[in-house]
């Protein structure tokens, strides 16, 4: 460790050679260029060699390298004026399809994804993608044993994009859909007439829909119960301690002692097996989420097209397990943020006798089936903010719920309807829609404002609009 007091380096090439020359890390990789096309090379080296590289990555930041130059561009609210980054296209590779298959989500749907030949592409090891569906497969032109071109939508996602058709030898054959469930054996077919998608219409005794739709209702934007994973939700069902989801949250202590995957070995000084870790946190766990939100509990459901957002709507709008069950389908269209879609499929979960059984359940094990009615004042009531980037001292969680509890909506996109824009770091392109609509944009202490002392306070803290 040292210290160097007095220096004033001109660029920002000349800063880091002063750095490296103390051997602090900087990047080999730098260059100072002279023109647009020596950008360009540079680029262009970049991504030929960015797989020989010790670490990854997805692009390169060109900065003016004056510093005097970068004090006069100076900055915007939410980036230099100095500075832009260049991100790579996205890597395609070819692999061999080995074989197509099918997997059944929570909600019955069937979904056909591809089993490859493991291959690098953007950085990570890929052996599966999904084909979304029959027509998809179809539409795409690919073979079972073909060599495939694929990538990764927005580096993230593995997508097959189609065939080497040219290396095609005869041995290749087309995917046949499957007609009947493979794991529980139901005839597939579309719900409605018109679907797209088939689906496994064994909805109560599917042991995949089951499975997915425990660890759907575990997951951060349902019940969060940490604990409720895939392999816990595999040891429930497999140990027989429930038959649906119905039976989750009276599940105590001596039942879980009868899996494997629950039971630890006695230590010294104990008598007999005890509940281990798994055991002891899942039921914790449980009795936490028995205490969620009511839209959260509506998510769990896995009712089919409602997801957070329209559950908070039909929440906020009917407070109740009740209320909503005895919803009509022109109640439910009438709240805003649910359509005709959402409502219909609302109506028709709760028509089904098993359904109302498996929330009857969970309302004797003691899950909370209505929210508290805030006598409080609702400053927010009727305004809409958008979230965009990380605000400091905000989790998007608890910022969402600090809007809705003061009677604010929170939505996923910008519109002229927008009141706010909550924008923090690595804000994308919200917060440029918010500035061409000329929307109040407001940073971590503006969004205080707006919490602690509303609209008003906060709109004198705004960035724009």
């Amino acid at each position: 460790m040292g210290v160097h007091d007095g220096y004033d380096p001109t660029s920002q090439s000349q800063a880091y050679e002063v750095l490296a020359s103390w051997s602090l890390p900087t990047s080999d990789q730098v260059a100072v260029v002279a023109d647009r096309q020596a950008v360009t090379d540079y680029i262009n080296t970049a991504i030929a060699k960015r797989h020989s590289l010790p670490y990854e990555i997805d692009g390169v930041v060109i900065k003016v390298d004056d510093f005097g130059m970068q004090g006069q561009l100076g900055s915007t609210s939410r980036a230099p004026r100095w500075a832009i980054a260049y991100k790579f296209p996205a890597e395609v590779v070819t692999t061999t399809l080995l074989d197509i298959r099918v997997n059944v989500g929570r909600t019955g749907r069937v979904t056909p994804f591809g089993v490859m030949e493991p291959v690098k592409v953007a950085g990570t090891v890929v052996e599966m993608a999904t084909l979304h569906n029959a027509h998809e497969v179809v539409r795409k032109g690919v073979l079972i044993g073909d060599r495939v071109y694929l990538r990764k939508a927005g580096d993230i996602i593995p997508e097959i994009l189609g065939p080497v058709t040219e290396v095609r030898d005869g041995t290749q054959r087309a995917f046949v859909m499957p007609t009947h469930c493979p794991d529980c054996g139901f005839e597939l077919a579309p719900e409605k007439e018109g679907d797209v998608d088939i689906r496994c219409l064994n909805a109560q005794h599917c042991p995949a829909q089951l499975r997915e739709r425990l660890f759907a209702l575990g997951s951060r934007s349902a019940l969060d119960i940490e604990s409720l994973g895939a392999k816990t939700a595999a040891a429930l069902l497999e140990s027989g301690l429930i038959a649906n989801e119905g039976d989750l949250f009276a599940l105590t202590e001596s039942d879980l002692m009868r899996a494997d995957y629950f039971v630890r070995t006695a230590r010294k000084g104990e008598e007999g097996d005890q509940l281990g870790e798994a055991g002891l946190s899942l039921i914790q766990h449980l009795e936490a989420a028995k205490q969620r939100d009511l839209w959260r509990i509506l998510v769990a459901l896995s009712i089919r097209h409602v997801g957070p957002t329209a559950a908070q709507a039909i929440a906020r709008a009917y407070p109740s397990m009740d209320a909503i069950a005895s919803a009509t389908a022109s109640d439910l269209e009438s709240v805003e943020g649910v359509g005709a879609v959402i409502a219909e499929s609302v109506v028709d979960w709760f028509s089904v006798d098993w359904h109302a059984d498996m929330v009857n359940k969970w309302q004797v094990a003691g899950v909370r089936m209505e929210d508290a009615i805030s006598d409080g004042p609702r400053p927010l009531e009727g305004i809409t903010v958008v979230i965009t980037g990380t605000l400091e001292g905000w989790t998007r969680d608890r910022a969402t719920q600090a809007v809705q509890d003061l009677g604010g909506k929170v939505s996923g996109s910008v519109s002229k309807k927008t009141d706010f824009v909550a924008a923090g770091d690595s804000p994308g392109s919200k917060y440029d829609k918010a500035i061409s609509l000329g929307i109040p944009i407001v940073d971590a202490t503006g969004f205080a404002a707006l919490i602690e002392h509303g609209p008003g306070a906060a709109r004198a803290l705004a960035i724009s609009g």
